[in-house]
């Protein structure tokens, strides 16, 4: 094989390498945008349930479509951690104790 053919290879080896980083950066940007969008929604519910508590204000209908959101958003993370996408976000920046494990202030 001659020098420019190794050349070639390499490059062509390269550039499979950047694409697959590449792919792996933007599945990790998702799972991560994922997570923000699921954290949004639960901050939302807590201050309608706070609101609920304290003031007597009904959570109602807006509350139930919240749960339904986070659900579908975990549901989503839990697809991606499956597929091994994001899973340093997901954990890290969820922070969500496992099961027996009280969560941290």
């Amino acid at each position: 094989m001659g020098i420019l053919d190794k050349v070639k290879q390499v490059a062509g080896e390269a550039a499979d390498a950047a694409k697959k980083g590449a792919s792996q950066v933007q599945s990790k940007v998702e799972a991560s945008q994922t997570r923000k969008k699921a954290d949004e929604a639960a901050k939302k519910l807590g201050y309608l349930v706070f609101k609920e508590r304290t003031e007597g204000t009904p959570a109602g209908e807006e509350a139930a479509k919240l749960v339904v959101e986070i659900a579908d958003l975990e549901k989503q993370l839990a697809e991606m951690a499956a597929r091994g996408v994001g899973e340093e976000e997901t954990a890290a920046e969820g922070e969500k104790p496992t099961e027996g494990e009280k969560p941290t202030e």
